[in-house]
C-alpha cells in the first residue's frame, strides 16, 4: 500500500482494542488494590480493638487485692533503697560491716585463673566503645516499665506474676547489698587509703562513664550515680539481672535478642569497671533461683479455663 504525501496512517482496529483492554485491566487492578487495602486496614483496626478490649477487660477484672499484693515486694524495695544510708547508720552496720574491697576480686581471680576480665576489657579505651557501653546502661532504667507495658498489652495474664517476681528480685538484691556491701572494680582499682585505713581519694562514682559524659557534654551519668544511695552494691548486678529476668520470663523479641542484650550489658559492665564477672553471674543466678522459688509459691497463677473465658469475653465486648 502506498501512502500519499500529506496523509497520516490511522491506528488499526487491533491496536485500539488492545489499548482499551489494557485500560480496563489497569482499572480492575487499581480497584482490587483499593479493596485489598481497605480490608487490610479494617482487619488491623478490628485486631487492635480486640487487643485493647482484652487489656481493658483484664485491667478492670483483676482483683484489687491481688494487684496490691503483687506490688508489695517492689514497694518495700523502694522504701529500703531510698532509705539505705539511714538504715545502715541506724542499724549500726556502718560500724560493724565495712564495704568489702577484696572479696570479689579474689573470687574473680579464682574463677578466671588469675585474670580480672574488667581490666582486660577496660584497657581497650575508645570513644566508640564508651558510647556502645553507655547505651544498655541508659536502657536499663526504663526497661522494667517498658516491659510492664508490653505485658499489659500482649500478655496481661502474666502481668501480676512479673510485678511480683521483679519486686522480689530488687528487694533480695538490695538486702544482700545492705548486709554485705561490696566495692565495684572502679573503687577497688582507684581507692587510696592512709595508714589508718581511711579513704584519701578514689575515682568518681560514674567510673568510665565520665568519658561518655565528656563526649556528650552533659553530666548524665554523674547525676545518676552521685544521687544513688547505694555506692557499694556491686554484687549482685541488677544491670544484668533485669534483662536476665525478661529472658527467663518471656522476651518480647525472642530469646536470641534477649541473650544478646544480656551479653551486651555484661560487656558494658566490665568495660566501664562497674562490675566484676562474679557480679554478673550472681545477678543471673539470683534470677534463676527466685524464678524457681516464686513458681513454687506463686499466688497469681490463673487456670487456663479462666484465661480463655476472660479473653473470649473481652473480645466479644470489643467487637
Amino acid at each position: 500500500m502506498v501512502i500519499m504525501k500529506g496523509t497520516t496512517k490511522r491506528d488499526s482496529p487491533n491496536s485500539v482494542f488492545k489499548s482499551a483492554e489494557l485500560n480496563l485491566s489497569w482499572n480492575r487492578f487499581t480497584k482490587s488494590l483499593a479493596v485489598a487495602v481497605e480490608e487490610y486496614v479494617a482487619a488491623k483496626k478490628l485486631e487492635i480493638s480486640q487487643q485493647f478490649g482484652v487489656w481493658l477487660h483484664w485491667a478492670f477484672h483483676l482483683p484489687l487485692r491481688s494487684l496490691l499484693v503483687a506490688w508489695i515486694p517492689f514497694i518495700v524495695y523502694l522504701l529500703f533503697f531510698t532509705n539505705y544510708t539511714a538504715l545502715r547508720r541506724v542499724s549500726g552496720l556502718d560500724d560493724l560491716i565495712a564495704p568489702n574491697v577484696h572479696l570479689l576480686p579474689r573470687l574473680e581471680q579464682i574463677l578466671c585463673f588469675g585474670y580480672l576480665p574488667h581490666r582486660v576489657l577496660s584497657s581497650f579505651v575508645h570513644p566508640v566503645f564508651d558510647v556502645l557501653a553507655a547505651i544498655p546502661y541508659l536502657i536499663h532504667f526504663p526497661l522494667p516499665a517498658l516491659y510492664l507495658i508490653w505485658l499489659g498489652l500482649k500478655r496481661p495474664r502474666l502481668l501480676l506474676q512479673y510485678i511480683w517476681l521483679a519486686g522480689w528480685l530488687n528487694l533480695t538484691a538490695v538486702v544482700i547489698q545492705f548486709v554485705i556491701p561490696t566495692a565495684p572494680p572502679w573503687f577497688a582499682d582507684s581507692a587510696v587509703f592512709d595508714n589508718s585505713n581511711r579513704l584519701i581519694s578514689s575515682s568518681p562514682n560514674e567510673a568510665a562513664f565520665q568519658r561518655t559524659d565528656a563526649i556528650l557534654g552533659v553530666g548524665v551519668f554523674h547525676d545518676i550515680y552521685s544521687r544513688s544511695p547505694v555506692k557499694f552494691g556491686a554484687f549482685p548486678s541488677l544491670h544484668v539481672a533485669w534483662p536476665a529476668l525478661i529472658a527467663a520470663y518471656e522476651p518480647p523479641f525472642g530469646m536470641p535478642l534477649a541473650v544478646a542484650h544480656i551479653l551486651w550489658i555484661a560487656l558494658a559492665a566490665l568495660y566501664s569497671t562497674h562490675h566484676y564477672l562474679v557480679d554478673i553471674l550472681g545477678g543471673i543466678g539470683l534470677v534463676l533461683v527466685l524464678k524457681y522459688l516464686v513458681q513454687l509459691t506463686n499466688p497469681f497463677v490463673f487456670s487456663q479455663r479462666t484465661i480463655h473465658r476472660w479473653t473470649r469475653t473481652a473480645v466479644v465486648e470489643s467487637v
